[in-house]
C-alpha cells in the first residue's frame, strides 16, 4: 500500500444548492480532523452515525450524517471519512473552509481520490476508466457498457490472455534453463498452439472495438447533401433547439456543427455538413472537404437529396439513407426503399427515419455489450497481437522468449502495471473533483 502524506478532501457531489451534499476526506489525517470538531463520532467504522458538526467555539454548523471508514476497507484503500450535509451554499463553504484550516490537509485535484485507490491496488486502470464512463455516461447503452467494465468482463478476458502469457514464457524459459534436461518433446509446439490461441482470442475482443468505441462516443451520422435540401432545419428539429443557421441562401452551414441526441437509449452524434457543390470560397470548401472525411468514418449517414438524379452525385457514400425534405411546402414525395420523406417544421416523417437509423445501428451492434470501448485499450491489444505473431517467425529460442516478454509488458499496461505514468495524468484528468 502507497502511504501518502497528506490528507485530502473535497465535496463529492455538484456545486449548488441540494437536498444532501457529501464531502469526503481521505488520509492519515482525515478521522482527527472530523473528530475535533464532531459531536456524535462514528464509535467504529462503517456504521453511518447521525452527529454534529461546530466549530472551535462550539457553534453549530450542521447536522449530519458522518461514516467513517478505516484502512484499507475503504474505497481510497486509506482512513476516510464521508458527510452528508444540507447541501445549501452556505453548509459547503463554511464546512470546507474549515476542513481547510487543518495542517497537513489539501483540498483534492480532479481524480485523486480514484487515482489514490489505484494506486493503493483497490482498483486496476480499466475499472478506473470505467468509473470515468459511468459518470459521463449520457444514455443507457452507455451506462450498461460502462458497468460492464467496471463489472470486470473486459479485465477477465483480458487477464486470462495475460496469465496465458506469463505460462507461456515459463514453459519458454524452461526450455532455456534445462535444454539439457529431458523435456516433453511436444512443448514447443503446444507453446506455440497456446500462442495462436491467444491470438484468436484478441481478434475477437478487437472485433466488438469499433461498436465499443461508439457506444461510449457516440454513432457517428453526418447530415449530407447539397445546399438548401434541409440539413440544418432537420438537425435542428432532432436537437431540439437552435443549433444551425437556417437561411434560403445556400453555403450556409460551412463548418461542422455535432449534436449529441439519446435516441431510445442508443447515443447518436448527429453532424451537420456544408452543402456538398463546387465553390470558389476557401472557406466552403474546406468545409466539403471536411463533410467528405467525416462521411468516410461514419456508422450510417444520411443524405439529402431534392430529386432522383442527385443520387449519382453520391455513389461512393458507405451506408446511406436518403432523405427528401420540406414535404410541407413541396409535397413532391419519393416513392420505393431506402428512400424517405420529411418535414422538419411540422415533424412529417421524422419519426420514422429516426427508427431506421435505430435499426440499422441496432443490427450492427453486438446483442451483449462489446468488451472494448477505448483506442487505448485497441492500440495495447494490437502491439501484444503483433508481438506474438512475431514470435511464431523462426529464429532461437533466446528471441523467442523476447517476443513474449514485450507481449507481456504491453499486455500489463493494460491494467497499470509498469511504465504507465505518462497515461495516468490523462486519464484521471478527466474525473471531477471529489472523485
Amino acid at each position: 500500500m502507497v502511504k501518502f502524506k497528506e490528507t485530502i478532501f473535497a465535496l463529492s457531489t455538484p456545486p449548488g444548492k441540494a437536498a444532501v451534499a457529501l464531502i469526503r476526506m481521505s488520509g492519515p489525517l482525515s478521522y482527527g480532523c472530523i473528530k475535533k470538531i464532531s459531536t456524535n463520532m462514528p464509535p467504529k467504522p462503517n456504521v453511518a452515525t447521525f452527529n454534529e458538526i461546530r466549530t472551535q467555539e462550539d457553534k453549530i454548523i450542521d447536522q449530519t450524517i458522518t461514516t467513517f471508514f478505516r484502512a484499507p476497507k475503504s474505497f481510497t484503500g486509506e482512513d476516510m471519512v464521508e458527510i452528508a450535509i444540507h447541501g445549501s451554499n452556505a453548509v459547503v463553504k463554511k464546512m470546507l473552509a474549515i476542513l481547510a484550516e487543518n495542517q497537513g490537509v489539501r483540498m483534492a485535484t480532479p481524480g485523486e481520490f480514484t487515482r489514490r485507490a489505484f494506486e493503493n491496488s483497490k482498483l486496476d486502470l480499466i475499472q478506473v476508466e470505467a468509473i470515468a464512463d459511468i459518470v459521463n455516461a449520457e444514455t443507457e447503452m452507455q451506462r450498461k457498457q460502462a458497468i460492464s467494465h467496471l463489472s470486470g468482463h473486459f479485465f477477465k478476458s483480458s487477464k486470462d490472455i495475460f496469465e496465458n502469457l506469463k505460462k507461456i514464457l515459463a514453459s519458454i524459459e524452461a526450455i532455456i534453463d534445462f535444454s539439457d534436461e529431458d523435456l516433453p518433446e511436444n512443448l514447443m509446439y503446444e507453446i506455440k498452439e497456446q500462442i495462436e490461441n491467444n491470438i484468436i482470442s484478441i481478434n475477437q475482443i478487437l472485433d466488438g472495438s469499433s461498436i465499443g468505441i461508439s457506444i461510449r462516443e457516440g454513432f457517428l451520422i453526418p447530415i449530407l447533401g447539397k445546399p438548401n435540401t434541409g440539413k440544418s432545419s432537420f438537425i435542428n428539429k432532432v436537437s431540439g433547439k437552435d443549433i444551425a443557421i437556417v437561411t434560403d441562401q445556400p453555403g450556409t452551414t460551412r463548418d461542422l456543427i455535432e449534436s449529441f441526441v439519446d435516441l431510445d437509449g442508443f447515443p447518436i452524434k448527429f453532424v451537420d455538413t456544408a452543402g456538398i457543390r463546387e465553390s470558389l470560397d476557401l472557406v466552403e470548401k474546406i468545409g466539403v472537404k471536411k463533410a467528405l472525411v467525416t462521411s468516410k468514418e461514419a456508422d450510417v449517414n444520411i443524405i439529402f437529396i431534392e430529386n432522383y438524379n442527385d443520387i449519382n452525385d453520391f455513389k461512393k457514400i458507405n451506408n446511406p439513407i436518403f432523405v427528401k425534405s420540406k414535404q410541407d411546402i413541396s409535397g413532391d414525395s419519393f416513392y420505393g426503399s431506402g428512400y424517405y420523406n420529411i418535414s422538419s417544421k411540422n415533424g412529417f416523417g421524422v419519426k420514422n427515419l429516426l427508427e431506421l437509423i435505430k435499426e440499422k445501428i441496432h443490427n450492427n451492434t453486438p446483442n451483449e455489450n462489446p468488451y472494448i470501448s477505448r483506442e487505448r485499450h485497441v492500440r495495447c491489444l494490437i502491439l501484444v497481437k503483433k508481438d506474438l505473431e512475431k514470435s511464431k517467425e523462426d529464429k532461437t529460442v533466446d528471441l523467442f522468449a523476447e517476443d513474449i516478454r514485450l507481449a507481456i509488458k504491453n499486455m500489463s499496461t493494460l491494467f497499470g502495471n509498469v511504465d504507465i505514468e505518462d497515461i495516468l495524468d490523462i486519464i484521471f484528468s478527466d474525473f471531477c473533483i471529489g472523485k
